[in-house]
């Protein structure tokens, strides 16, 4: 999940302030903000160019507002056939509820500028090539004088990777020590190239579970590699250590996963 505040907003859409600087206190707040939602590809803070992807790609929901009155919103999208949510998914943590739709609801933030703004990024997968469209609804608890742009429509197309362009390896996840014993520390890497050159991953995300508990892990992204580091518990001895590394790299989303039994 990523949530966007208003800075990251900024960023992501290679913009100046929209809005205003907040009216200050003793002024009266605006009767009514102009609430508006946009789509488009690519990853907060790093917008994709153009309208067409390769199958692993993300989605962001941008919402502004023109007044700049900070107030709850409710996004409501859905994915059409042939697409479905990735890793990175509307969940709980973010205040939604379901994924097909999914609804989630945010409090709009301000940053020191006066632009009051939020939204989301999440991970899509395709299941085949081809023209998609994603529309979402945004609903604003105060008055709101233009209905007509707080709804979306995205369309692009998934094609297939630019002839020549090396594909994206990773490897088996290799354990340090390869023995490694109950109450150690457990290090979990995988290599990641291209073309025989590493290749940097992102969002690395690390689970484990041992005895029926669960493990926390520490991710780490290096050039070349994605490592996962865990401490097991001296009680473990004899048990088996089950886990997943989880990464991107240059779109593609990559899950390795590893057992070995604790000595």
């Amino acid at each position: 999940m990523k949530r966007l505040r208003p800075t990251l907003l900024l960023a992501t859409l290679g913009l100046v302030a929209l809005a205003p600087c907040l009216t200050p206190a003793a002024t009266a707040r605006p009767a009514a903000d102009d609430v508006l939602l946009t789509i488009q590809l690519g990853h907060a803070g790093n917008p994709l160019p153009g309208t067409t992807t390769e199958a692993n790609f993300g989605l962001v929901f941008i919402v502004e507002t023109q007044v700049g009155v900070v107030q709850a919103v409710k996004l409501t999208v859905g994915l059409p056939d042939g697409l479905h949510w990735g890793r990175d998914a509307p969940d709980p943590g973010e205040g939604c509820q379901g994924t097909a739709p999914a609804v989630c609801t945010q409090t709009l933030e301000t940053n020191s500028g006066g632009t009051v703004g939020g939204g989301y990024y999440w991970d899509v997968v395709a299941d085949r090539l081809g023209s998609y469209e994603v529309t979402a609804t945004v609903e604003p608890t105060e008055l709101d004088p233009n209905l007509s742009n707080n709804t979306s429509t995205f369309r692009f197309e998934v094609v297939q990777p630019a002839s020549g362009a090396a594909a994206v390896v990773a490897s088996a996840a290799k354990l340090t020590p390869a023995k490694p014993k109950a109450g150690s520390l457990v290090t979990a890497t995988v290599s990641v190239s291209a073309g025989g050159v590493p290749v940097r991953p992102t969002r690395v995300a690390c689970t484990a579970q041992v005895g029926g508990a669960t493990l926390k892990g520490a991710p780490r992204a290096a050039s070349g590699s994605a490592t996962c580091r865990y401490r097991t518990p001296r009680s473990a001895r004899g048990k088996t250590l089950r886990g997943k590394i989880s990464f991107t790299a240059r779109s593609m989303m990559f899950t390795k996963r590893f057992s070995t039994r604790l000595g």
